[in-house]
């Protein structure tokens, strides 16, 4: 929206200085009119020396320079110097004031202008009427406005207009709507101050109808209108406003732009930029920030056009337009050319770091972003203070890592400097000690939470849910509906997880039909996969697919997933097959799908469709994600693949495992051969049994941590059962308790037995 300009036009009179030092100070301050402090300090000692610092002209023009330096303080010293201030000064202070934002010293001033005799003019008003317009000062307003009918009227149509924008601030429509009539001639401004104080008050009917009085619209007239319905989300009104515009400026591109994006019109947003262009139009930060935003949340973006965005925002050499570049490669998933964004901008504020390290935790590269809050606070110090977002984005890349040690020192450095838990952080805590597999810490600070919004409680049903609490987590739900909190979708997600994960098969379904009777939540396709997951484990693999059938949506790759896992441990090669064949349909490329497949297979010691599977991998070019586990020891994370040997004590950990494999068969541990799938060749083989990855991290637990201290590992992809049932004979052996999160939820080993309860 264009600015409205309410200072009177014209400048106050000017006097032709007298003197020769007189005319080459004047010039000097009028072809500088930003001058520094020391600057502006030199010239007053010129005028001191010549015997020029009574001299009201020049001490006008050098508060003057002031304000436009913004150096009122300075200013002020030089105003309180003059012994005979003239009007013309006073309402130069005036102007810096209210240009400088110093709304109060304004009031004072005219407060102090009044005792020392001098009554306002005509350039006076309009300053002080936009400082009691900023300070909501209404009273003040109408005293002046009283002043100025009590003196016979007021007919200057900048001191209307003045008067006009200071009643709609202050949240006076009918007096604005009185001022208006009383102006014999209203201007472009008046009219337009009419129709954005209507705006302001949200009322977008009465400002259409004096739009369309309006007897000369200027382009501030029609940006105004075109910017109202942008906001609000009137594209059409926007579009055929814009199409039916006399004349346009840049303000007008931006409006309209800035509406497509912000209301989720993507292409259109990127249409009218490309038709701007072509005007001949030059983009500035505020059109380049709007197609940022647009291109961010496109799900592919064409990359001559991401290309052409950022050769305008390295042109503009803007913090903030940078920082939104790089907000929109992490947001496309172009983690790497946001760092190298990242690493372009020289003077990086908070928004910048957080911007970077948001994006490293939300592409799943946690480490990165735990790393670059380190070197955000050795560069920095104290320059760049971390606030709630670093900290949800750090508790964030500890739940991923199940860093339960870093977390811990993300919570006590919230603490430590005093950073407010809100119910947002609070929540993410909640969220991060669940995740690290310390139930009972996000328990206690879910109790203490003074006020529990709704993603506290989600947080806290999640958390239950991925440990196996599938009781505990409808009990809170009960607690939740006692207190009046309305459940949402992302409720239910975790509740039908908790019954998925705890073995409640009927009590999920119950849950299913609640949420669409009584809350009226139309099922998305993650409740579809939920139950679709909570029959499949409870073995109703008949009843799963049926309900496949007959969704409403279309299943996704997620939703045959969860059907095609089960198939394994029920040994159901017939289904099998048929989900695995839809979903190579969904996804060719998902290395998840044919491993699925393959394990069922060899389930059941059909080694040749395995490695007809595995054979059909290769050709396709499709590589088995490998799997990966993590352990945190003393405050340090070790991460392992399958048949790792880039670990320095690699042959320490292999040779302890062995060891331990001898000491559990006793116990009745015997090697899954089906699992092995040593039929396969050397690149199979080296997956064997006893160098998966959880047990590399086990045994360097073992013998590195503290006798009997519980071990915590973290695992990418989901544990397989001859590594579920070492797990078991491992805990009870050395009397340890052992925690696996791994792709789905948690298992707590201890004593020989698991939470899961066999539901994984």
């Amino acid at each position: 929206m264009g600015s409205l300009v309410l200072e009177p036009i014209g400048k106050p009179p000017q006097f032709i200085p007298r003197s020769k030092d007189q005319q080459q100070l004047s010039l000097l301050l009028q072809q500088n009119p930003l001058l520094k402090l020391h600057q502006l300090k030199q010239i007053q000692a010129q005028l001191i020396h010549k015997s020029l610092h009574q001299d009201n002209i020049l001490i006008t023009k050098l508060i003057s320079a002031c304000s436009d330096s913004g150096t009122m303080v300075y200013a002020t010293r030089l105003f309180n110097y003059v012994q005979e201030p003239d009007l013309i000064l006073c309402n130069s202070m005036l102007r810096g004031y209210t240009q400088n934002n110093l709304f109060e010293q304004a009031l004072l001033f005219y407060l102090h202008f009044l005792q020392k005799g001098f009554f306002p003019d005509h350039f006076t008003f309009p300053y002080i009427l936009k400082a009691c317009a900023a300070m909501s000062m209404v009273i003040l307003g109408q005293q002046i406005h009283a002043c100025l009918v009590k003196n016979g009227g007021v007919s200057d149509v900048f001191v209307l207009n003045s008067l006009l924008d200071m009643y709609f601030k202050c949240r006076q429509n009918e007096f604005s709507m009185r001022v208006f009539e009383e102006i014999s001639s209203p201007n472009s401004t008046s009219w337009n101050i009419m129709v954005s104080g209507f705006l302001s008050s949200g009322d977008l009917k009465s400002a259409k109808k004096l739009f369309d009085e309006m007897p000369y619209r200027d382009v501030v007239s029609w940006n105004t209108m075109l910017s109202a319905y942008a906001k609000c989300g009137e594209l059409e009104n926007a579009r055929r406003l814009f199409d039916e515009m006399p004349k346009r400026n840049l303000v007008s591109w931006n409006a309209l732009i800035a509406g497509f994006s912000q209301n989720g019109q993507y292409d259109e947003a990127l249409s009218t930029f490309s038709q701007m262009l072509r005007s001949g139009i030059k983009p500035d930060n505020t059109t380049i920030l709007s197609v940022v935003s647009a291109v961010s949340t496109m799900s592919s973006p064409e990359d001559d056009v991401v290309q052409e965005i950022i050769g305008f925002a390295r042109t503009a050499n803007s913090v903030s337009v940078l920082t939104a570049v790089l907000n929109m490669y992490a947001k496309l998933g172009r983690i790497d050319d946001a760092r190298a964004m990242f690493d372009e901008i020289s003077e990086k504020d908070l928004v910048t770091w957080n911007a970077m390290i948001s994006g490293y935790s939300q592409n799943q590269r946690p480490a990165e972003a735990i790393e670059l809050f380190r070197k955000m606070q050795s560069e920095c110090g104290v320059k760049v203070k971390p606030d709630k977002l670093t900290m949800v984005s750090l508790i964030s890349s500890c739940s991923q890592m199940g860093a339960l040690a870093l977390g811990e020192w993300v919570h006590a450095y919230i603490e430590k400097n005093g950073i407010e838990l809100d119910e947002f952080l609070a929540a993410s805590l909640v969220d991060m000690y669940a995740k690290c597999g310390d139930l009972d810490r996000s328990r206690r600070i879910f109790q203490e939470m003074p006020r529990k919004d709704l993603a506290s409680w989600n947080s806290m049903i999640k958390g239950l849910a991925i440990h196996g609490e599938g009781k505990e987590a409808l009990e809170i739900f009960s607690l939740m509906e006692k207190s009046s909190v309305t459940p949402n979708d992302i409720t239910f997600i975790g509740l039908l997880s908790a019954c998925s994960h705890g073995g409640l098969a009927e009590k999920g379904l119950e849950l299913f039909d609640l949420m669409q009777s009584q809350y009226k939540i139309v099922p998305r396709i993650e409740h579809y996969g939920c139950v679709v997951d909570l029959l499949s484990r409870a073995g109703r693999l008949t009843d799963a697919y049926e309900f496949i059938k007959k969704m409403p949506i279309k299943p996704d790759k997620v939703v045959w997933g969860a059907l095609l896992s089960s198939c394994r441990s029920q040994q159901n090669v017939e289904l099998a097959e048929e989900v695995a064949c839809k979903l190579t349909e969904l996804d060719p490329s998902h290395d998840g799908n044919y491993v699925l497949l393959s394990n069922v297979y060899a389930s059941v010691g059909k080694w040749r469709d395995v490695k007809k599977v595995r054979d059909r991998m290769r050709t396709q070019n499709v590589q088995k994600t490998p799997g990966c586990s993590a352990v945190e020891v003393e405050g340090v994370v070790h991460e392992f693949t399958a048949g790792d040997r880039t670990h320095p004590r690699f042959e320490e950990i292999y040779t302890a495992w062995d060891e331990i494999v001898k000491r559990i068969k006793p116990m009745g541990y015997e090697p899954d051969t089906g699992f092995s799938l040593k039929k396969l060749d050397e690149e199979d083989r080296e997956e064997a049994l006893n160098r998966h990855s959880e047990k590399l991290a086990l045994t360097f637990a073992l013998i590195n941590s503290g006798h009997k201290s519980p071990i915590k590992i973290v695992k990418n992809l989901r544990i397989c059962g001859d590594c579920h049932r070492a797990m078991e004979l491992v805990s009870k052996l050395e009397g340890r308790e052992i925690t696996v999160r791994d792709r789905n939820r948690f298992h707590h080993f201890k004593a020989g037995g698991c939470s899961c309860g066999g539901y994984w």
